[in-house]
């Protein structure tokens, strides 16, 4: 099976291009992918059939004119992957069932699954503590007073707890900025590689990996 992987961002792609292997095996063992980011979730269009404007590179936005194109070039043993966030919207199935629905605008549909972190990426490493205590050895994980997969600022925990100076500072540069960007690309980099795709305590991560796996026919 070969994997196209759509998601919001630099982290994501730093996360997935280190768990992919241990997800569904070493790349080309037989299968394969390909993880395109974007510039952020974005919204979808409000005509899902318009060309999307060239200057907007967000990951919604552009999904329905790359569902089409994928619908048109795909084969029985390809498929579209999505990866978003969920952040603060209150109802995860409506959301998934929102984006399951864009690939009605495909003449030809292709193979689709959609993937929500709750409430992001950084749910997923709360999910395996010994992979955070494994990169940063003063994470305290009680300290954190984090609730697997609640929507209460998943990110801004994790930076409570290990980066100098919390949230508050990251904040101080704007919250899209490209110092936090950055900082969680780099907190990407250095927990992923320990975490045991085997244990993990993310409903969320345990849903990509299943529906992975059960594409791959594992």
């Amino acid at each position: 099976m070969h994997f196209e992987i759509l998601v919001e961002g630099q982290a994501e792609l730093t996360a997935l291009s280190i768990l992919m292997n241990k997800i569904v095996g070493e790349y080309n063992t037989p299968h394969t992918w390909k993880i395109h980011k974007h510039q952020g979730i974005g919204r979808l269009p409000e005509d899902i059939y318009v060309t999307p404007n060239r200057n907007d590179r967000t990951l919604l936005h552009n999904l329905p004119s790359k569902l089409r194109a994928y619908g048109k070039d795909m084969g029985d043993q390809e498929v579209v992957v999505l990866l978003t966030d969920l952040n603060n919207r209150d109802d995860c199935v409506a959301f998934k069932n929102q984006l399951l629905s864009v690939s009605d605008s495909c003449e030809q549909k292709p193979m689709f699954l959609v993937r929500i972190a709750i409430e992001e990426l950084e749910a997923w490493y709360f999910g395996d503590p010994n992979a955070i205590k494994e990169a940063y050895r003063h994470f305290n994980e009680a300290f954190a007073g984090y609730t697997q997969d609640a929507q209460c600022g998943t990110w801004e925990k994790l930076a409570e707890v290990i980066y100098p100076g919390g949230v508050r500072e990251l904040q101080s540069y704007g919250k899209r900025s490209v110092r936090i960007l950055e900082k969680k690309r780099k907190w990407a980099a250095a927990i992923a590689p320990n975490m045991n795709v085997e244990e993990n305590n993310s409903r969320s991560f345990c849903c990509f990996r299943d529906g992975l796996r059960g594409l791959a026919g594992e």
